[in-house]
């Protein structure tokens, strides 16, 4: 039975979108395609992680306690998290490393909705909501990892603007880009050092490369399963 599922031709369908079809069957309740799934909280992070080169791949051993803001550890009523935590190579192991108390979660884990601690969570939820984008956005660990995500690029890469969003695709996407995207990447790298030259930023193609990385991390594609 298993073998039949495994091998028939809709378990094996990917997800690329097809007009006709969603014409015909917009919800895809026929199957015509694997609907898209998002990829868990913790391994959002690890892969965050992974792509920056910061990926702590040390196993076994004590838990971690990653930096939560003290305001939001202060909300309980006695603290439960360290006030002093700060994100390190020590922290920056695997999600399933974290430490979990029930009154306290790391914020970027529970936004993308990692099981509540203090029910029983038979399955996770899965929602699509607009924290979920605004913390990839904001939080102040996507965009340390973004940067170094980007230096990690330039020093793959050099400085050739072209051969960085090549690389930072290959990384981050497991692809090379469309000639489409590479002329998109490189209008965006352009966009953002003028905007950063004319502010009078020591180093606007650095600081422009940092955005762009940071807005490869928000694609679609390096967050949902292909």
């Amino acid at each position: 039975m298993h073998r039949l599922i495994l091998t028939s031709n809709t378990y094996r369908q990917s997800n690329q979108f097809d007009q006709e079809a969603a014409a015909k069957d917009p919800e895809n309740r026929f199957l015509w395609r694997m609907n898209p799934r998002r990829l868990e909280a913790e391994v959002i992070r690890d892969s965050i992680l992974s792509v920056s080169g910061k990926l702590n791949t040390t196993m076994f051993g004590p838990g971690i306690y990653p930096r939560i803001d003290p305001d939001v550890v202060n909300t309980g009523s006695r603290p439960r998290w360290p006030l002093d935590a700060k994100d390190s190579t020590e922290t920056w192991r695997r999600s399933v490393y974290i430490y979990v108390k029930r009154s306290v979660l790391l914020p970027l884990i529970e936004v993308f909705d990692c099981p509540v601690t203090t029910v029983s969570a038979p399955s996770r939820a899965v929602s699509t909501v607009s924290p979920q984008a605004l913390a990839l956005l904001n939080n102040e660990f996507v965009l340390e990892q973004a940067r170094y995500f980007s230096e990690r690029v330039e020093r793959e890469s050099g400085s050739d603007k072209r051969s960085q969003v090549v690389r930072a695709f290959k990384i981050a996407l497991g692809r090379s880009p469309t000639e489409k995207e590479i002329n998109w990447s490189l209008a965006f790298l352009k966009l953002q050092t003028d905007g950063y030259s004319q502010r009078q930023n020591d180093k606007p193609e650095a600081a422009a490369l940092r955005d762009f990385c940071h807005a490869v991390m928000n694609l679609n594609e390096f967050l949902y399963v292909d």
